[in-house]
């Protein structure tokens, strides 16, 4: 009988700029996305089809922490000095990794009766994504 895969948000790990980022909201942790098509694709007049390979590696991640999390005096102290750093995202069966990363803006503020959430977005310059299991 085959092993079912489990997947376990524990064993998610960000590192940015070589320090692992910890305390992350309820809900969705951590999401990427690279930010236009791998090809572009064209039709002439008279129906012949090109396409063109984009090098475009563009991507972006969003970091959910909680407000009380560690990690958010880093990531503002990493926004307010404009620093390009690595980012690594690393699970059993994904590494999405970036040489250049830099977040756009410091997180947005609330306060109310729950945890209040910071969101970081992180534009990444050179992202790569791989699926490794």
């Amino acid at each position: 009988m085959a092993d079912i895969p489990v997947y376990n948000a524990k064993d998610v790990v960000l590192t940015l700029g070589n320090i692992v980022i910890q305390g992350f909201q309820d809900g969705d942790m951590i999401s990427y996305t690279i930010k236009e098509d791998r090809v572009q694709t064209e039709v002439d007049a008279q129906g012949i089809p090109s396409i063109a390979i984009n090098n475009n590696r563009l991507g972006q991640v969003i970091i959910n922490l909680s407000g009380n999390s560690a990690s958010h005096k880093y990531l503002n102290s990493l926004a307010n000095a404009n620093k390009i750093v690595p980012i690594v995202i690393k699970t059993p069966n994904e590494k999405i990794t970036g040489n250049q990363a830099i977040i756009a803006k410091p997180a947005d503020g609330q306060f109310g009766k729950q945890t209040p959430k910071r969101t970081y977005t992180i534009e990444v310059l050179d992202m790569d994504v791989q699926v490794v299991a």
